[in-house]
């Protein structure tokens, strides 16, 4: 979930950073996030309800984000781009 969680949200700032107009960077990210769940060999829907799932238990969807933000913050301060995505 943790791998799957980076990869969206990764997406989700390489999209929202395109200068295209909003509709474009949205269609784009619809894309891009089937293939997040292609890469990780998920569906939308298991990813839906391993999310609805969590949302139940915040200390560990707090302990997910927790790991989550850790890894962003690495791959930020050593330089990472998008290309790890």
């Amino acid at each position: 979930m943790v791998e799957v969680l980076i990869d969206i949200h990764l997406t989700e700032g390489l999209t929202s950073a395109m200068p295209v107009a909003y509709d474009s960077s949205k269609v784009l990210y619809n894309l891009l996030e089937k293939d997040v769940f292609i890469k990780h060999q998920v569906s939308d829907s298991v990813f839906t309800q391993s999310m609805l799932y969590y949302l139940r238990d915040p200390s560990e969807m707090e302990r997910i984000y927790s790991r989550v933000v850790d890894s962003l913050m690495v791959r930020e301060s050593s330089g990472g781009t998008i290309d790890q995505f």
